[in-house]
């Protein structure tokens, strides 16, 4: 996207500099080519174009221009898409905001969903001015982020946009009863999902002092899209069984230890010779062999990683404090990392799997 742009603003700005600076010569020869390019942004675009070059120095060289066409870019989609907004001014994203929210940074991931439908486009204006306006309807959710705040918003009703040529967009969105403008910059930035979900939740896992040990693959069919299933969590929802998880075997791994943990809270811990969890295999019980689902704060994501440790040997001693708060992974590995010989360097090798979930 961000080439095509290039491409186009350098076309436009080469048109600007011959007009401004010299006649047109009549009597040089030219010729008129028709020509599409593409302009980044939210919602790609192609333009349509006549182009006139003259020739100059032995050179083909960009005379004048006129756009003849403008339309979302063949076979764009934007849903399901993940977009990165930021300004050093929040009310420059969204006039709507309070004054409070002058010259205070902000960052916006907006979601697209997959249920976009009817979508018109309509070119309004001329020259430069034009506005590609596009009317449809999808929802999305995204998250403000601003002063050291996160603000959630879901099933944001969105009807349009009004785009401009060199890529920037107005979206019209609706949250409950409000309704909002949020600036687009052409420089937009499109997000991975799992960089998303890193920004939503509040409990993400960043740092952890063993990455530089192998790792090992860990699935779950209770996984999917970064999600964990409803059917994991212990809410009115959900069904608190425990969730499959397979991996692979590890050369000279005697036992593995399984851990879900929310932040600090600890979520699930299980000691195994096998390599594979079977659904609903644990619940209330003692120290590896336990399970509770999860139960977050209504709106708040939040991260629910499984880590799955090889171990050379069981462990000298292990602190685990089920269904609490205090439990810091780095100590949890450290207990883990002492073996029943008293040698470290017991944790062979390890695996991750993240996965969010929203109590709604």
């Amino acid at each position: 996207m961000k080439k095509g742009y290039k491409a186009a603003a350098a076309v436009l700005a080469a048109a600007l500099f011959l007009g401004g600076c010299s006649a047109a010569d009549p009597n040089a020869e030219r010729k008129t080519e028709a020509e599409s390019v593409t302009v980044g942004g939210m919602f790609s675009q192609q333009l349509d174009r006549n182009v006139t070059y003259v020739m100059k120095d032995g050179q083909w060289v960009e005379e004048s221009a006129e756009v003849t066409g403008r339309d979302i870019a063949e076979g764009y989609d934007i849903q399901d898409t993940v977009w990165i907004i930021t300004n050093s001014d929040a009310k420059s994203i969204i006039p709507q905001l309070d004054a409070k929210f002058y010259d205070e940074t902000a960052t916006v991931y907006f979601h697209f969903g997959t249920d976009l439908q009817d979508m018109k486009t309509e070119v309004t204006g001329s020259g430069d001015a034009a506005v590609l306006k596009a009317t449809f309807s999808v929802t999305a959710d995204l998250v403000f982020q601003c002063m050291g705040a996160k603000s959630y918003f879901y099933d944001v009703k969105v009807s349009g946009a009004d785009i401009k040529q060199d890529g920037s967009a107005v979206l019209k969105a609706t949250a409950g009863s409000e309704e909002y403008e949020i600036n687009v910059p052409a420089d937009v930035t499109q997000a991975e999902w799992e960089d998303y979900l890193k920004f939503q939740s509040s409990t993400y896992i960043t740092t952890i002092p063993f990455s530089s040990l192998p790792t090992f693959e860990v699935t779950s069919s209770c996984l999917n899209n970064g999600i964990w299933d409803t059917k994991i969590t212990n809410t009115d929802s959900g069904d608190n069984i425990s969730p499959d998880l397979t991996w692979d075997p590890v050369d000279g791994a005697s036992q593995y230890v399984v851990i879900m943990i929310d932040g600090s809270w600890l979520h699930m811990d299980v000691f195994t010779t096998e390599t594979s969890l079977a659904e609903g295999a644990y619940g209330a019980g003692s120290k590896g062999e336990q399970y509770v689902g999860p139960y977050p704060p209504k709106g708040n994501p939040h991260t629910y990683t499984v880590f799955v440790f090889a171990l050379a040997e069981e462990p000298e001693d292990i602190t685990l404090l089920f269904d609490s708060s205090g439990n810091m992974i780095s100590s949890i590995y450290d207990d883990l990392d002492t073996g029943v010989s008293g040698s470290t360097g017991n944790v062979i090798a390890y695996g991750r799997l993240d996965g969010n979930f929203t109590l709604y």
